[in-house]
């Protein structure tokens, strides 16, 4: 048996006895439509179980109602999770999302991507890449709409969301210091990474202030980078008693790595990761960590976005305090 027809805007504009672009302008609030001939409207829609597409509301009011969202490192757990959770954010306020991968690292890459996505009409763009050289080429390339980061490298007058990576960086590190420790070494994240620079400099900043000596050793994000370092690092000669590592990755290697050295965790060596990601309750120990909340960062970025574009904006960055999860990775120093 064949599907009944589904009614259109011509069928609705017959019922309620008006023009089509009445029904569009009724469908678009426009507040010229008169009460009595808006209800006859919307009764009709009902009658005919009318459901209006988000193609047909962007037709009538002459709007694409699209959004973008350029996007690089979605492998990691992080930009995924924030993207996913701005494209649903998007949908809920009737906007289609068009998502572009990039090479961060690629400059052709970055400007192929926001090509695509001008040439598609969009409204307003949504950068989810940490990488800062990535960010100045998108924000050169695009003019005449919003642009939002989202932990990247911002100007005040620029409209950014981000966790406060230094106050993560320094909350790490100001807990092992109150636990008795002054050893300690900070595994980074990659080279030209906003958070990778945010977050050591935290560290380096209340290890400073704490009168104690920093200690960087560069690495990136990957879980076998972690386990490479704790593998090789001297922990007996330098009397290290802590570290504080960049992401909870980085810790999961480094702790596989201690176990199979024999150094146990955290009887003679402290770790903090950040991230707190879903296993890292459930490691060995449970990780201590600084918890980013990534469906709150997406939700804020989105919402800051449609602000804009709707010039209802009261504010331009919006920043998340991460917060520290103690769990059983940390403790205090031994008597070396």
């Amino acid at each position: 048996m064949a599907n009944p027809k589904q009614a259109n805007i011509y069928d609705v504009a017959r019922l309620a006895k008006v023009s089509h672009q009445t029904v569009s302008r009724v469908l678009n609030n426009n507040p010229s439509i008169r009460p009595e001939t808006k209800t006859r409207v919307l009764k009709a829609m009902e009658s005919l179980g009318y459901r209006p597409s988000l193609a047909a509301r962007a037709l009538a009011s002459s709007r694409s109602k699209m959004l973008g969202i350029l996007s690089s490192d979605t492998d990691f757990t992080g930009p995924a999770a924030m993207v996913h959770h701005m494209e649903a954010a998007a949908r809920a306020q009737g906007y289609f999302v068009v998502t572009v991968g990039i090479d961060a690292n690629d400059e052709e890459s970055v400007q192929s991507g926001i090509d695509h996505l001008m040439k598609l009409g969009i409204e307003g763009l949504a950068l989810v890449t940490p990488q800062l050289r990535a960010v100045e080429i998108a924000r050169a390339a695009v003019s005449g709409i919003p642009v939002v980061t989202l932990d990247s490298m911002y100007r005040m007058d620029e409209l950014a969301v981000s966790v406060d990576n230094f106050a993560g960086g320094a909350a790490a590190t100001q807990h092992l210091i109150d636990l008795g420790h002054r050893n300690i070494v900070h595994i980074s994240g990659p080279q030209g990474w906003f958070e990778s620079t945010t977050r050591a400099a935290g560290y380096t900043a209340t290890m400073l202030n704490a009168n104690l000596v920093p200690q960087v050793i560069d690495g990136d994000w990957l879980i076998e980078t972690g386990y490479r370092i704790g593998r090789k690092l001297d922990i007996d000669s330098k009397e290290v008693t802590a570290l504080f590592i960049a992401n909870d990755r980085m810790s999961f290697g480094f702790m596989h790595a201690m176990r199979e050295r024999g150094i146990e965790v955290p009887k003679r060596l402290s770790i903090v990761g950040f991230d707190d990601l879903e296993e890292s309750a459930y490691s060995s120990p449970p990780l201590t960590t600084l918890r980013q909340d990534f469906k709150s960062l997406g939700n804020r970025a989105m919402n800051l976005l449609l602000s804009e574009i709707s010039g209802t904006s009261t504010k331009k960055l919006d920043r998340l305090i991460p917060e520290l999860i103690e769990r059983g990775s940390t403790a205090a120093p031994p008597k070396l």
